[in-house]
């Protein structure tokens, strides 16, 4: 397995880089079922971020990118089913990094989650704190 950063993926996907971007592919398009490129919680949120407030992609797009990484063969997730839940989630209208968050914190028996954001109390049922 082979772990991707956040700038491998965003280079292939927007193609502003045409040399990184050719880089990229090349890479990608190397990895398979026996040998698979490993993305982690953290390279999703960030790549969300980075898709929808650099590159100003519609988040609908953004959404349907992170679905695209998920049904990818020959990539694995440090937790598929968290990522699969976040964007259950923020297809609802959460925020996608909030929902990985509280995926996370469903998996692991987190039994409330705090916060001091109004719309994520509000989306996910957690406990505004002022």
């Amino acid at each position: 397995m082979i772990g991707i950063d956040t700038n491998v993926l965003a280079r292939f996907l927007v193609q502003d880089d045409e040399h990184a971007a050719g880089v990229a592919a090349e890479f990608l398009e190397r990895l398979s079922r026996e040998r698979p490129g490993f993305i982690t919680q953290v390279v999703m949120a960030e790549l969300y971020w980075v898709l929808v407030r650099h590159y100003k992609i519609p988040r609908a797009r953004c959404l349907a990118i992170v679905r695209g990484l998920l049904e990818t063969e020959s990539l694995e997730f440090d937790d598929g089913e968290g990522v699969v839940r976040a964007l259950t989630l923020a297809e609802s209208g959460a925020d996608f990094a909030d929902a990985l968050i509280q995926g996370a914190n469903e998996l692991f028996g987190v039994s409330e989650t705090v916060t001091f954001d109004k719309r994520a109390a509000n989306r996910l049922g957690w406990r505004l704190l002022a």
